[in-house]
């Protein structure tokens, strides 16, 4: 079995075999990323770096732009997965990738972002970071020219927060009240409507179509086994019922999420 093949038996696919390193199965919601055994950290691998976006002769790379695309997705409730690859270097054409053998296999992993490197860590993380670039107040927009991906608009996140604040919507928790100037600022930003079912030229409204959220009400949210993530108005409503048991029970409240799993 060759790799395509291994591939569409996941049920995922590509824009172009020859390329790819990332596939995507809208059917089954998860992208799948191949791990190169040379880009491999301890549990972890690395399955995508900034300075991959451009061959050594500066012509943009569409695999890179795909792998933008697929990671987009990880924040709409798709799931992570990789399969090892053998790297064989080939010196005379330093743009292309050999691989020498891969493993006939998948493995669950969980995205995490650290400067200009994505990991598929083997550690559990219960939402993945946002993706940020900066453009305009269109979300969703396939933009050939420069991503070409579903886009986070870092202007509309600012918009959002000057108008909703930096308090989560969903259980209030306040990151400066807790943590001080460490926590200043901190926040997640949700988008209501996900990004892969908006319109290609659908135009934001950042006080409309988003709303701050802590990074554990960001995760139930979108822990939903709906179709769409979670109502945030819903997610209080579990939140104050919870509550509530606990103050009938007794049992003490947690007045803080327990983890701070990732900085927008």
């Amino acid at each position: 079995m060759n790799r395509k093949q291994f591939i569409q038996s996941q049920g995922a696919t590509c824009k172009n075999w020859n390329w790819s390193w990332s596939f995507i199965s809208h059917d089954r919601q998860i992208v799948i990323f191949g791990a190169w055994d040379t880009e491999r950290e301890q549990e972890r691998a690395v399955i995508l770096r900034e300075e991959w976006e451009f061959s050594a002769r500066k012509k943009r790379l569409p695999g890179y732009t795909q792998a933008i695309e697929h990671l987009g997705y990880l924040n709409e409730g798709y799931e992570l997965y990789t399969f090892n690859m053998l790297h064989s270097p080939k010196p005379d054409n330093p743009d292309v990738a050999a691989i020498a053998g891969f493993e006939h296999r998948i493995e669950k992993r969980y995205l995490r972002k650290e400067g200009s490197v994505w990991y598929a860590d083997t550690i559990g993380h219960a939402y993945p970071e946002e993706l940020s670039m900066p453009e305009q107040y269109i979300e969703g927009a396939r933009k050939v020219v420069t991503v070409n991906a579903y886009e986070r608009s870092a202007e509309a996140r600012k918009a959002c927060i000057r108008h909703h604040g930096t308090v989560c919507k969903g259980c209030d928790f306040d990151f400066e009240k807790t943590y001080g100037d460490l926590g200043k600022d901190f926040i997640h930003v949700h988008h209501i409507n996900p990004l892969k079912d908006i319109g290609e030229s659908y135009e934001i409204d950042p006080v409309r179509d988003m709303v701050p959220l802590c990074p554990n009400c960001h995760a139930m949210v979108h822990r939903s086994n709906e179709s769409r993530p979670l109502a945030v108005e819903v997610l209080r409503n579990i939140i104050d019922e919870a509550k509530k048991r606990a103050e009938a029970t007794g049992q003490p409240r947690q007045s803080a999420p327990t983890h701070n799993y990732y900085s927008p």
